[in-house]
């Protein structure tokens, strides 16, 4: 009889441990899994804070495409159906670059950034009016090249140097969020492994016991 509530006590107790440990060993995977989650969370909004500041860098590369496009136009224009032609080309690139540009202003909630943009933005148009000017006397001229690039030549490059000025200025606002999204996962990850440590130090103690 006494053997009997012995072994009901011992198997009681050695159900209860198992519980315990099948609670311990969920619990270490739970937190496992929340650790993994915010490396995970880190790298996606990483990731996803990319294309947002790459605004001014695209706006660099698309305007330079333009910038060449006035030069092919002064180039292989040579009647005015060609000029015409060529002159499509320049404009349907100036088109883009300037939809780049509103949709970058609108996007940005950094003032600085905002600030270069629209500057950008203004001094393109006044840009594009000398341009199609400059078509018009480059065929009443004869289709000269270079008395047609003489009249505006350097005009892209202060809007070159916004654009390097607006770039400088998201890469430095990246590094900002990104700092903090990375210490943000750092505490997480600490708190996490904090927990870990904890439940390890309880699955040793009651192996002891």
């Amino acid at each position: 009889m006494v053997s009997t509530e012995f072994e009901l006590r011992r198997r009681s107790v050695f159900s209860l441990g198992n519980l315990a440990k099948l609670g311990l060993i969920a619990a270490f995977f739970v937190w496992f899994f929340l650790i993994w989650t915010s490396t995970d969370e880190l790298d996606r909004r990483l990731n996803d804070a990319i294309d947002p500041f790459a605004v001014a860098h695209d706006l660099k590369v698309e305007y330079k495409v333009e910038v060449q496009e006035w030069k092919n136009l002064l180039l292989r224009s040579t009647e005015r159906s060609s000029l015409d032609k060529n002159w499509r080309v320049y404009e349907q690139q100036y088109r883009k670059v300037a939809d780049a540009a509103e949709a970058g202003l609108k996007q940005s909630d950094v003032r600085a950034v905002n600030v270069k943009l629209q500057s950008f933005i203004d001094a393109h148009k006044e840009n594009f009016a000398q341009y199609k000017k400059e078509r018009e006397m480059y065929a009443q001229t004869g289709y000269d090249p270079r008395k047609a690039d003489s009249e505006v030549r350097g005009i892209d490059r202060p809007l070159m140097e916004v654009l390097e000025a607006a770039d400088a200025e998201m890469q430095h606002e990246k590094k900002l969020i990104n700092g903090r999204l990375i210490a943000r996962a750092r505490n997480q990850i600490e708190q996490s492994l904090m927990a870990l440590i904890l439940m390890v130090l309880v699955v040793v103690w009651r192996a002891k016991f």
